[in-house]
């Protein structure tokens, strides 16, 4: 059914999204002027705690049929749009895409390595290159950052299947990208294949959120620093007044005592509401899958002959045709993608920090 011809604006959306994807759970759908009927199957409505056939309408205003059924108000917050939006987001969808080009690099790879990579103690000279055929999973990751107040988001990020490779900047270029939506995979994924990239993008997208979240984070530490500020404030004006009431004459030496023992606790009370300072606005961070999509594309394999003293090492780069540039290599011993090219004594690939440490391969 055409819904753009019935809604129109925000709610109008709203109403569309939830007459499709009842559609697509096998309800039949009728439109009656402003207003939408539906018949659910019994096993939907039933999920939905609804009557088998309902009526939903955009907008506020909550209506019943001549009949003295319901209308359904579509609208953000609405509690019908609540249950549909949670039953829509329980599995992630991964939807499948081929690019397409007309045009592939044919050569300058050697430059193009040289601007775009960090050799230490190596050298190198491209051997080879081949058009090949490679996949990348784009992840649209929901993050929700808890503090005294909240604040969430989507971030994304696209990752080589084949390298491991996290490729910064691919979603940003894929706009102006030929493509071919496919309703089958070109690839198996199982479920080790995903748990393997996400393990290795977690922190990435960890890192990614930490940059959304840049305002929210400073506004939490500038309540934090207000609030520990007047609380040491209150208490350093608490132990000073209880200190000088401690000179005033006719004072027994019991209420002394009483006080001195209430100045000695200041300290340990001032700690505790530290703490739960620290924690009312320190910040929680939770990453789900939200999305995935499956691309494969078209790309140009690089064979690179790596040179660290005496040995040498073959490397395979893939020079990626939707960023036009090469895509990060993988350190061997941690899996961070990086654009630093460094072998150990043992021709393992690192990273630096890996190199600084000490190759954790074969410790040298």
């Amino acid at each position: 059914m055409n819904y753009s011809a019935l809604f129109s604006g925000p709610e109008g959306e709203l109403a569309t999204f939830v007459c499709r994807f009842l559609e697509a759970k096998g309800a039949l759908i009728e439109a009656t002027g402003s207003r939408i009927d539906l018949l659910l199957p019994k096993s939907l409505s039933k999920t939905l705690a609804l009557d088998d056939y309902i009526s939903i309408t955009p907008g506020t205003v909550a209506d019943t049929r001549s009949d003295g059924a319901p209308v359904y108000p579509i609208h953000f917050g609405s509690p019908l749009l609540e249950k549909i939006s949670a039953m829509a987001g329980a599995r992630p969808p991964l939807l499948a895409m081929a690019l397409t080009f007309e045009y592939l690099k044919q050569g300058g790879y050697d430059h193009l390595i040289r601007d775009q990579f960090e050799f230490y103690k190596t050298t190198g000279r491209v051997s080879g290159f081949g058009e090949v055929k490679t996949h990348y999973l784009v992840v649209t990751c929901k993050f929700l950052a808890q503090s005294d107040e909240q604040k969430e988001g989507l971030v994304d990020l696209a990752v080589n299947m084949e390298t491991g490779a996290v490729v910064p900047e691919m979603i940003q270029n894929l706009t102006g990208v030929g493509k071919d939506y496919r309703k089958t995979m070109s690839r198996a994924y199982d479920r080790a294949d995903i748990d393997r990239l996400m393990a290795l993008v977690r922190q990435y997208v960890i890192d990614t959120v930490k940059q959304e979240i840049t305002e929210f984070r400073q506004s939490m530490n500038r309540r934090f620093s207000r609030d520990t500020a007047s609380l040491d404030e209150y208490y350093r004006a608490l132990e000073n007044e209880m200190t000088e009431s401690l000179m005033r004459t006719g004072l027994s030496e019991r209420l002394k005592a009483e006080r001195k023992e209430k100045i000695a606790l200041i300290p340990g009370e001032l700690a505790a509401k530290q703490a739960d300072l620290l924690n009312k606005y320190s910040i929680h961070i939770k990453v789900s899958l939200s999305a995935a999509m499956a691309v494969s594309t078209p790309a140009v394999k690089v064979l690179f002959t790596a040179v660290s003293g005496r040995q040498q090492k073959n490397l395979s780069m893939i020079y990626n045709p939707v960023t036009k540039s090469m895509d990060p290599l993988v350190c061997e011993a941690c899996g961070q993608s990086m654009y630093r090219i460094g072998l150990c004594k043992g021709l393992h690939l690192l990273c630096a920090s890996c190199q600084a440490r000490g190759c954790s391969l074969c410790r040298s």
